[in-house]
């Protein structure tokens, strides 16, 4: 696979040439150029004039591909498949969905009179009923963010009869469990994962919600390989921005960092593959001011890597080598395997010269509980090696320190957004489509709100009101993402075509989120 490798330039003053060129260029010729990126094997995040050198951003490929850089070529026994193998690992998964008997009459409202359910007419405009008073807010310490009704659903969702039946539904889990569970079992032949955006969501919610009801130990051993979810895990990175958008925001934070630095080393939480840091090495590797002399990166493994994460931070660490030996990098990666709880400066190995920058990307929400305790303990650690950067890539939504009603309605209008946004580049009969939801999101469904409170709650969430407030309470300030990172995360919605709905919001003091018809779903930010 061919990869663009050249110097970098003036990174700004080219993305700026690129946005003047895209509003001059005949849509004839916009569209050609966007087809020879998505079909060509070159995974070049967008096209710059011939006469400019390439920028850090040309060099962010796909997060699952590892294309190597011209013109050099790979050694005949390298893999780049073996990059997905252990993709989240083996990590235990939750059980997988089965399908219920699907329809499309969601023209009928379930509504709980006492003991009896009866399927009601949707309410005519200008008529309503009265909603069941909420259950009691289950946790003490509960933050009161959200309201209990369907109010905390987005506006195009709020008021669709099965969402706001299930939210019903979550109410009478303390107050009346059966009702609930006979409700569930009316609103099931309304919904499908083959169905529309609401159909769907509404099936892994009414799937959780009945475990929750039902299970009172935890769920059985999964019946999926890790292998199916790394295909999954391709299959939606292939079709959404998410992951790259993430890491090529943070990458570039950190880049810009340590542009001057002779001695780099990255400090990686939650590395499983560690793909994007091959875009960042290339990007090292052709420095206006030269190479540096030595660059390494420290894996603390994801926990979805499972218990046993050594053999795949091995092949990780064995493939970032090989890959920096193509580009003449004096490069080193080192696997912690100390617990994270247990984790000290001295098991990082910074040296003094060293410029450090730690990566926290999707990982921090692994550490979440009713206290923040861990959170803290680890961004002291992240304080304590006198970072030049530390860059935060969070899931912008509140699932952690609230009551249950409250995390519910919280959960159903972040997903169904994500649902939306799946449904642009995923055709609703595809085969891809349904895996992705079945065994990525309806799993993330099931850890947080189908399962028992405590340790097995294990998918918990802040927005990033709560990260700053973790964050500057650790001694970090916010440093502001520089106009070119932001222009670059701009332009990659652009190259890759993505739905329109796709938009990105600055917000301060220095957050930039991934946005789906307005609403945050990914928030990356960068501190000193």
């Amino acid at each position: 696979m061919a990869f663009m490798c050249t110097d970098s330039g003036n990174l700004m003053a080219i993305a700026q040439q690129v946005i003047a060129q895209q509003q001059q260029q005949h849509q004839r010729q916009q569209q050609e150029q966007l087809h020879q990126i998505q079909s060509s094997t070159a995974s070049v995040s967008w096209v710059v004039p011939p006469d400019h050198q390439t920028s850090f951003s040309s060099a962010f490929s796909d997060p699952f591909s590892f294309p190597p850089p011209q013109p050099f070529k790979l050694s005949d026994d390298f893999d780049s498949d073996e990059w997905m193998d252990s993709l989240i690992g083996s990590g235990d998964l939750p059980p997988l969905f089965v399908d219920p008997p699907s329809s499309t009459d969601l023209d009928r409202l379930i509504m709980p009179q006492g003991d009896i359910l009866t399927v009601d007419p949707l309410p005519q405009p200008g008529k309503s009923d009265k909603e069941p008073e909420p259950e009691p807010d289950p946790e003490p310490n509960s933050k009161a963010a959200v309201s209990c009704s369907s109010q905390s659903l987005s506006s195009s969702t709020s008021s669709h009869p099965v969402l706001k039946t299930l939210l019903d539904c979550a109410r009478l889990v303390g107050s009346n469990p059966d009702l609930a569970i006979k409700t569930l079992a009316k609103i099931r032949p309304l919904l499908s994962k083959l169905g529309d955006p609401i159909q769907r969501v509404a099936f892994y919610f009414t799937e959780a919600l009945s475990i929750r009801l039902i299970s009172t130990a935890s769920p059985p051993p999964p019946s999926s390989s890790s292998e199916e979810f790394t295909i999954c895990y391709k299959n939606l990175n292939d079709a959404c921005p998410y992951s790259k958008f993430a890491h090529l925001t943070a990458n570039q934070a950190i880049l810009e960092a340590t542009e001057s630095a002779n001695q780099i080393h990255i400090v990686d939480f939650g590395v499983i593959q560690g793909v994007q840091w091959a875009a960042f090495l290339q990007a090292l590797a052709t420095r206006p001011g030269g190479k540096p002399t030595r660059v390494r990166i420290s894996g603390i493994p994801s926990p979805l890597l499972g218990s046993s994460p050594i053999k795949s931070l091995t092949a990780t660490g064995n493939r970032l080598r090989e890959f920096a030996e193509i580009l003449e990098l004096n490069f080193e990666f080192i696997p912690v395997l100390t617990p994270v709880d247990k984790l000290t400066g001295s098991d990082l190995w910074v040296d003094p010269d060293e410029s450090v920058a730690v990566n926290f990307m999707l990982h921090l929400y692994h550490l979440l509980g009713d206290s923040m305790e861990q959170v803290q303990s680890v961004l002291r650690l992240a304080k304590s090696l006198n970072p030049e950067v530390v860059t935060l890539g969070e899931y912008e939504a509140n699932l952690n320190r609230v009551g249950y009603v409250n995390r519910f309605a919280n959960a159903l209008s972040y997903y169904c957004s994500v649902f939306e946004s799946i449904e642009p580049a995923m055709a609703r009969d595809s085969p891809d489509r349904v895996e992705v939801e079945r065994v990525i999101f309806g799993n993330r469904i099931l850890r947080a709100v189908g399962l028992a409170e405590g340790i097995e709650r294990t998918d918990r969430m802040e927005e990033s009101r709560e990260w700053m407030a973790q964050m500057e309470g650790s001694g970090f300030e916010p440093v502001q993402f520089s106009n070119y990172a932001i222009s670059q995360a701009k332009l990659l919605l652009w190259n890759y075509d993505y739905s329109s709905k796709y938009s990105l919001v600055d917000s301060h003091p220095g957050f930039l989120s991934l946005a789906w018809d307005g609403k945050k779903l990914l928030t990356v930010s960068s501190w000193r």
